[in-house]
């Protein structure tokens, strides 16, 4: 959410002068007749290349015109602000979302707001992510922390894939914990088998959505063309491995289930008394591991980046574990704050989420421009949560102490939104918070964390996410013991 809003915000917005229209909004240079900022497109890394332009002058709000095309862009943090407003803005799905729909239509990020189906999943599934329901999830979080601890202990201090081990573990937090199933992920009868093919199928597809939002005209409908056979089988068989695994829970005895794939199988929706319909249970399953699990592994991986980098981090969150960290409690994550201080400062600077889209409900003046009724904007989360007018000088610098309860109230009009805005915001959240803190405290407990990665590298395939890295885990009890 938006922590704080200035007193000076209302004033700030408004303008004595006419706003202009959005032809006047500064723009990339080299823009070309017909063809327009064709040379400020990245497909590979479209909103760090925004955040770049929005740094070098471009901010807080400018377009970018693509043929007849123009994408308006903000990155300032009042700016952004004002876009939160529910009363003016609403949500709409474009970008790599809208990509992805095909493979969940009404799923719980993908539907449109007016779908009856989204409003009914949502109250039947929001007490699945009750602090009653969270304390069932912790067993099940904390057998993935004991295989993924044990998988690293057995490298013997050689170097860790990071990104194959946090998929991993993220995609079996979320079957363990939300559907009562073990991907057999951290085995190696698991190695060439459904769930191996479920996750490298998902992860060309989300590379798909993204490079295919942010393609070229006609070279990009060429390519579009040429893969989609290929898209199709891949979603086919990513929605078959999904089907097959509520079939195998419905063949169990579910009427008793509290879980996530239980509450969709087995509850009715509060105002009309009806059960979600099967296709759209697998529409919920399948979000809810994409969004499950790729999220909270670029979170992880960008947290264990600035961990290993700094032995100091690594100390302090020893210092709030308990004694015996293999017994940490569901208590325990509540309290253990310096971690969850990190956690916030990975998601200011690298939000897994870089960006929303928010459509105006009525013309508004933002920043000056005229954004006409109907209007979409693109709300750069990834640029205006390091709006130094908001964040303070500094706001480039990892630094966890800035979240400090006490160090907030420097920043009253600061902007923090990695989960996005309003009724449509992350229904997860405390989900991807408590697996992220436990996993880390797990793993900083068990290991003395180093990286020879000079700098960190992020990817983009619909999220944020590291470019690979090899982290070295030096096992502290054996060390202890030698």
């Amino acid at each position: 959410m938006t922590i704080g809003r200035p007193a000076c915000l209302s004033a700030h917005m408004e303008s004595s002068s006419p706003a202009l229209p959005l032809d006047a909004l500064p723009h990339p240079p080299g823009r070309l007749p017909i063809l327009g900022d064709v040379a400020s497109v990245d497909r590979h890394r479209p909103t760090q290349h925004e955040m770049g332009l929005a740094q070098a002058g471009l901010g807080p709000i400018f377009q970018r015109k693509l043929l007849g095309t123009q994408l308006v862009i903000v990155t300032g943090g009042r700016l952004a602000a004002q876009c939160n407003d529910e009363t003016s803005w609403g949500r709409v799905l474009l970008g790599p979302l809208a990509k992805i729909r095909p493979v969940a239509p009404h799923g719980m990020f993908t539907a449109s707001s007016k779908d009856p189906l989204w409003g009914q999943a949502r109250r039947i599934l929001t007490p699945g992510f009750a602090q009653a329901s969270m304390r069932t999830y912790h067993d099940a979080m904390a057998s993935v922390a004991d295989d993924l601890t044990a998988e690293w202990a057995a490298t013997g201090g050689r170097g860790v894939d990071v990104h194959s081990a946090m998929t991993r573990a993220t995609l079996e937090v979320i079957a363990r914990a939300g559907f009562g199933r073990d991907l057999r992920l951290f085995t190696a009868s698991g190695e060439d088998g459904d769930s191996r093919r479920f996750v490298r199928e998902l992860g060309r597809t989300l590379q798909w959505a993204s490079e295919s939002t942010n393609d070229l005209p006609v070279i990009g409908d060429v390519r579009a063309a040429l893969r989609a056979p290929g898209v199709r089988r891949e979603i086919a068989s990513l929605q078959r491995y999904v089907d097959e695994l509520i079939v195998e829970r419905q063949r169990q005895n579910t009427s008793a289930a509290t879980d996530l794939l239980g509450l969709m199988l087995t509850a009715t929706d509060p105002e009309s008394g009806k059960r979600l319909p099967a296709d759209n249970i697998r529409d919920q399953t399948l979000t809810f591991l994409i969004a499950g699990h790729e999220t909270t592994a670029a979170l992880l991986e960008v947290a264990l980046y600035y961990l290993a980098r700094n032995p100091a981090f690594q100390d302090r969150i020893r210092s709030e574990m308990p004694v015996q960290a293999t017994a940490l409690g569901y208590e325990d994550i509540a309290r253990m704050r310096f971690t969850r201080q990190l956690l916030n400062e990975c998601l200011r600077l690298w939000p897994p989420a870089p960006g929303y889209f928010r459509i105006a409900r009525t013309e508004q003046n933002l920043g000056g421009y005229r954004i006409p009724a109907g209007r979409a904007v693109f709300v750069l989360a990834l640029a205006a949560q390091r709006d130094p007018d908001v964040w303070g000088p500094d706001a480039e610098t990892f630094e966890p102490d800035r979240f400090d309860s006490t160090a907030l109230r420097a920043f009253p009009d600061r902007f923090f939104q990695p989960w996005g805005t309003g009724p449509r915001s992350c229904i997860g959240r405390a989900f991807a918070l408590h697996e992220a803190t436990l996993l880390l405290g797990r793993l900083v407990d068990a290991f003395d964390l180093r990286t020879s990665a000079p700098a960190l590298t992020l990817r983009e395939r619909g999220t944020l996410r590291p470019d690979p890295y090899d982290l070295i885990a030096h096992d502290r009890a054996a060390a202890a013991r030698s």
